[in-house]
């Protein structure tokens, strides 16, 4: 049946998310963990937890459970790589492998394979994977940074796409083995005004796309407060 709950008149939707527990919309900025002020690791390293960091580590966590590839789209400055890097930090690593690999003008499929390769074990036959009941988070900063070659394609791009179509990549000195690789996610991060303007619609259709824009007023008064 319907639930007929009023959306409250202040701030904008994305500062709120719904409990199904009390039956209401309740604000992100009511839920972020406190700042660690024991915190005595390089400056630069520093995460100050916020609304907008809140809101999307809850959508990774969804999103890991089915598998589902994402990418966070936005400005220098609004704070992509931090976000998956925090993710990253404080993940379960009972339940997940991390890794990640920055693209540039220079990357190609054969280095992405390799990288990928190196983060996956054998398991039986042609399978591999990540340890058993585990899932292999794969973070590619700067998606849109390869060379686009003569015919209009990025070979990175290609090889994301074939193994979540398909779940396998040839062995490059045997092209007639394949390797099927299981239990992997994808997320990736892309700055519109840098690289490739476009990027293979056959591969962002696997994708919630995630725009983030430049900090609010009350987040940054919260980051440096």
């Amino acid at each position: 049946m319907p639930i007929k709950t009023k959306f409250p008149d202040a701030g904008q939707i994305f500062d709120y998310y719904f409990d199904p527990l009390t039956i209401s919309w309740k604000l992100w900025s009511e839920i972020v963990k406190p700042y660690d002020t024991s915190y005595d690791g390089l400056f630069n390293n520093l995460v100050v937890p916020t609304a907008e960091t809140t809101r999307q580590k809850f959508l990774i966590d969804v999103h890991r459970v089915t598998k589902k590839g994402m990418l966070f789209i936005g400005n220098a400055g609004t704070g992509k790589t931090v976000i998956l890097k925090d993710y990253f930090a404080a993940c379960d690593l009972e339940k997940t492998v991390c890794a990640t690999l920055n693209f540039n003008n220079y990357t190609d499929s054969k280095a992405l394979q390799t990288v990928i390769e190196s983060n996956v074990d054998k398991r039986t036959g042609k399978i591999y994977g990540p340890p058993s009941g585990k899932i292999l988070m794969f973070f590619m900063d700067d998606l849109n940074m390869p060379k686009v070659d003569k015919y209009g394609t990025q070979s990175p791009i290609c090889l994301i796409r074939q193994i979540i179509d398909y779940q396998i990549v040839f062995d490059r000195d045997h092209l007639e083995d394949k390797k099927e690789i299981h239990d992997i996610m994808f997320i990736a991060c892309m700055n519109p005004k840098s690289g490739s303007f476009n990027i293979d619609l056959r591969l962002t259709r696997h994708f919630t796309m995630i725009a983030l824009g430049v900090p609010e007023k009350d987040i940054l008064a919260t980051i440096f407060g």
